[in-house]
């Protein structure tokens, strides 16, 4: 009975820092992401650049902005890249994911909104650019210099 009452307050010591280590570990590893829950359109370009992810989104700012165009959030951890609306309707998204390690799988996606419709969501309303538009010549030319500046891997 005395080793009993001697172990009894370790066990309550040892439960509450167990449920606190819990805790941590599950606020640590949270899975929220400020990637959108869509994925790029079918029109959107591909290619596999030679750097990691959050290296690609970074350059990604820096080359937008160089180009006047303006960024509207940029997460490197999350390696995503959306831009505000520019020549009208116009905007761009990329997407960098983890492919072999130093090397990213880059999408580019141009859209732009043919009408506003404050009941239908954003995206709803969004359409592929069409060749030759805005959009699409900054799309093709972000992903052009990234290539340069950075490396491609052709599979």
């Amino acid at each position: 009975m005395r080793r009993a009452a001697f172990l009894a307050p370790r066990l309550d010591v040892l439960r509450r820092t167990s449920h606190a280590a819990v805790a941590l570990c599950v606020a640590a590893c949270t899975p929220v992401s400020t990637r959108p829950s869509f994925a790029p359109i079918p029109e959107a370009l591909h290619a596999v650049i030679n750097a990691p992810p959050a290296t690609v989104a970074q350059a990604a700012a820096q080359l937008l902005a160089a180009d006047t165009i303006p960024v509207r959030f940029v997460n490197a951890r999350d390696a995503w890249l959306e831009t505000k609306d520019f020549a009208g309707t116009h905007r761009l998204r990329l997407w960098a994911d983890p492919d072999v390690p130093g090397r990213s799988r880059v999408t580019i996606e141009a859209v732009y909104r043919p009408i506003e419709d404050p009941s239908r969501s954003q995206r709803d309303l969004e359409r592929a650019s069409p060749p030759g538009s805005p959009g699409q010549l900054h799309a093709a030319r972000l992903l052009a210099t990234l290539k340069d500046k950075l490396g491609v891997t052709n599979y």
